[in-house]
């Protein structure tokens, strides 16, 4: 306190002479003015009008809260100076905002009060208390009851967040020793407060809470803050992009704060529902680094860890619609901004996909990881299904290093087959996780799979050896060929690749090649009418969006060489149906509706997919049309198409009917 009985009795002396003299105004200097918390500089008094009732203070800089302002006015039209006292009754700051002030000052016990009431019902009181007898202990107050959160805004106009509503209540306490040590304590409550940011990603909402907090600063040079604080966010909801939750939060914690360094010695986060989160931290206020942490979170419920954080998150994936049971547990190390050793806990996990494309059953995991060493980890299950295939129990021993995990190998039991993996790695890279895998399939019968997708049964069964698959940048690709065998034939994919296989809208690409499939076996299985020979068929640059064909260019055409080949009249109907032609009437109309079969010499079909219309042709074109059955034998028959163009939803439409009357004319 730089301020004396000499100043007031300047004043009052120069108060005395100017009423006497019928002086209009007088300026006095005052100096410095310092207590705990706050400090002003350049304050002077400024004194007009009969017997000195009007007053304006000046302070050249005020420091408080971290916060320096600059040439502040105070005015005053009721200034009273009795003996030691300075006070004003009602008076107003006019800078840098507009607002109702109250003040008073004791020079002799060297105390005083300011009291700002900016609204009914609002009030900010700061009481600097008397010394105490025979001390030499500053203390300071501030009380506050229905404080606007927005007048912070007024005064701290960087702050990234607008406040836009909210009232605070409670008492803030600073005492500062002659020895310069300073303690700091308070207790507020948050009612009904919103805040929000211009990109609008950040944002809350009646918002209500408590915060109590203790600081101690020992004065000596170089010595630190210590401050302890428990905070409780008990009402409102927050959205912090991408993470929205709602209040249930309360944080304890302790540290200290010095120079460059804000040290958080221990901290607890409870979570309503979910569990607690402790952790450690010290960080370089400098450069804005965490020089070291440690997080630990206790054994915590998937559920509303999932609904609650994880997924906002994954919102436009297959992992944004997904049911969840089990339990984790997760801790980390951080050195110099960089992890160190993480390491995660699963127990008995599961995952339902909402639109059960996949599910996972009874996951288990450890996974260890450390900087620049090799750990040991495990991870299995208890069972899964992927679009309702049911998976059998795996589990393998993983080897896990700084930047990738590895697999050797396991197995995955599929229906009666054994899908063997092999070779497995996992690796960290710019855009994400990539990783590939290599292994071979049993055998694996066709109708026992094909009955869990709900599709008619083929005979024949799924092998073979699984190149290379790698997954990177979103897109899951095949190195090499898939081998199929079915109908007595082979199918073969070359060329697969998978785009955004967990998104909502996957899109696959694929080359297919069958050869010599019986064309018996594949008649019955799809009730499309009885045929007899072979077939071969191509598909070249197929697309599908979502599952669906968008691209393709396709040809089915009976396959070289000497066999039986005969066509039902059943069958000529569906083909006839499919390519537009007249060959059913022709039949009806002659001798030939005699014949339950007939012979063919070759048979074939084309359909070039672009932009939702198939190109449709035969094996040559002919009056007009194209030939999808060439005669041969006795009886003959020829079948041609005329539709060229044909609407893919069309053609699945009269395919549909085709098959489906025929189920009804076989159960008749």
């Amino acid at each position: 306190m730089i301020v004396t009985r000499t100043h007031i009795a300047l004043l009052a002396a120069a108060s005395v002479g100017a009423a006497s003299a019928q002086t209009q105004s007088i300026s006095v200097s005052i100096g410095d003015l310092s207590g705990p918390g706050f400090e002003a500089r350049g304050l002077r008094l400024e004194l007009a009008g009969d017997s000195l009732t009007r007053a304006t203070l000046r302070i050249g800089e005020l420091a408080a809260l971290d916060h320096r302002w600059h040439d502040l006015a105070v005015r005053c039209n009721a200034f009273r100076l009795e003996r030691s006292t300075v006070a004003c009754d009602a008076g107003r700051i006019e800078q840098p905002v507009t607002l109702p002030v109250a003040f008073c000052y004791d020079l002799d016990a060297a105390a005083g009060s300011v009291t700002l009431s900016p609204a009914p019902g609002e009030r900010w009181h700061a009481v600097l208390e008397p010394l105490p007898a025979g001390g030499s202990a500053r203390t300071i107050t501030l009380t506050l009851a229905g404080a606007q959160l927005a007048r912070v805004q007024a005064v701290a106009p960087a702050l990234p967040i607008t406040l836009g509503a909210g009232a605070v209540d409670g008492v803030v306490r600073a005492t500062r020793a002659a020895s310069g040590r300073t303690e700091m304590r308070g207790e507020l409550t948050v009612r009904n407060a919103a805040f929000s940011d211009a990109s609008g990603l950040h944002a809350g909402d009646a918002l209500a809470g408590r915060v109590a907090f203790n600081g101690a600063h020992a004065g000596a040079p170089g010595s630190a803050w210590r401050w302890d604080i428990d905070a409780t966010w008990s009402e409102g909801e927050v959205f912090w992009d991408p993470v929205y939750t709602k209040a249930g939060y309360r944080l304890v914690a302790a540290g200290t704060y010095g120079g460059r360094t804000f040290e958080v010695g221990e901290a607890t986060l409870a979570m309503q529902d979910i569990g607690e989160v402790r952790a450690s931290a010290s960080v370089d206020l400098a450069t804005r680094a965490i020089v070291r942490a440690r997080i630990e979170t206790a054994e915590l419920p998937v559920p509303p860890l999932y609904a609650r954080f994880l997924k906002p998150l994954a919102a436009n994936s297959a992992l944004g619609e997904l049911r969840t049971d089990g339990r984790l547990r997760a801790s980390a190390t951080v050195q110099a901004g960089r992890v160190t050793e993480a390491t995660l806990d699963v127990d008995d996990l599961s995952v339902e996909d909402e639109r059960q494309r996949f599910a996972l059953f009874g996951v288990y995991a450890h996974a260890p990881w450390k900087e620049g060493a090799r750990t040991e980890g495990r991870i299995g299950m208890s069972g899964a299904e992927v679009q309702r295939l049911p998976l059998g129990a795996v589990g393998a021993t993983l080897d896990i290093g700084s930047e990738d995990v590895r697999a050797d190998d396991f197995n995955i039991p599929v229906l009666s087959g054994l899908l063997q993996l092999r070779d497995l790695r996992v690796r960290r890279t710019d855009e994400g996780l990539a990783w590939q895998v290599s292994g071979a399939l049993s055998p694996v019968p066709l109708p026992e799979l094909l009955a869990h997708f709900g599709l008619p049964a083929m005979q024949g069964t799924i092998a073979g050896e699984i190149p290379r698959v790698r997954y990177e940048r979103s897109t899951l690709t095949v190195d090499g060929a898939l081998t199929i065998r079915v109908f007595d034939g082979t199918v073969t994919v070359t060329g697969l690749q998978l785009e955004s296989p967990l998104g909502l809208a996957p899109r696959l690409r694929a080359d297919l090649d069958a050869r010599g499939l019986d064309l018996d076996l594949v008649t019955r299985t799809f009730a499309f009418g009885r045929m007899t020979g072979k077939i071969d068929a191509h598909i070249a640059d197929l697309v599908l969006s979502d599952w669906r064909p968008v691209r393709f260019d396709a040809r089915v055409a009976s396959s070289p060489g000497d066999y039986p080949k005969r066509i039902s009249q059943t069958a000529v109907n569906s083909i006839t149906a499919l390519g537009g032609g007249g060959a059913a009437q022709a039949i009806q109309e002659t001798a030939l509706r005699f014949f339950e079969t007939f012979g063919y010499s070759k048979l074939g079909i084309t359909c070039r997919l672009e932009n939702g219309v198939c190109r449709m042709g035969g094996i040559e074109d002919r009056l007009g049309g194209y030939v999808l059955v060439a005669g041969g034998g006795v009886p003959a028959i020829n079948v041609l198409g005329y539709n060229r163009d044909v609407g893919w939803e069309e053609l699945v439409t009269r395919l549909k009917r085709v098959l489906d009357a025929n189920v009804k004319a076989t159960i008749q």
